[in-house]
């Protein structure tokens, strides 16, 4: 089993230059299985897991994170519109969600409206390519 200072480090060796990390937490991301630490920075999510098999490494701007909540099944949160859902220690889990920078989630956007938020954030630096193209394909499917 991998220690959760392993997924840290992995973390925090993706931090851009200028970026500071503000917390991590242990926390498992629920639709994968996947156990590790989740990190906010000041402009980042970011989440580093292992499963039984496979792994996974996302890093979300805060710019496309909304509708943060804490429901019986732990963590909830919107991603591009797409839910996000991690679990752990509840107090680790509030500590996070009191964190995030509060927004609400454009709910009833249609998907022009998002692509052509998804392109601003991309113009403007907030998403680079690769996550941009992540982010239209979740959108369109």
């Amino acid at each position: 089993m991998v220690s959760v200072q392993r997924h840290v480090a992995v973390l925090r060796s993706a931090l851009q230059t200028d970026e500071a990390e503000q917390l991590w937490i242990r926390a498992e991301r629920a639709e994968q299985r996947h156990s590790g630490a989740l990190m906010l920075t000041d402009r980042r999510l970011l989440f580093c897991g292992l499963g039984f098999i496979t792994q996974s490494q996302e890093a979300w701007p805060l710019t496309v994170v909304s509708d943060v909540g804490i429901g019986p099944d732990g963590l909830e949160l919107r991603v591009l519109g797409a839910t996000e859902r991690f679990t752990g220690k509840a107090k680790d889990l509030q500590r996070l969600a009191d964190a995030l920078p509060s927004t609400t989630g454009e709910g009833s956007a249609s998907i022009a409206d998002e692509l052509e938020r998804l392109v601003r954030l991309r113009d403007g630096g907030a998403l680079t390519p690769a996550e941009f193209e992540g982010a239209k394909r979740r959108l369109l499917e």
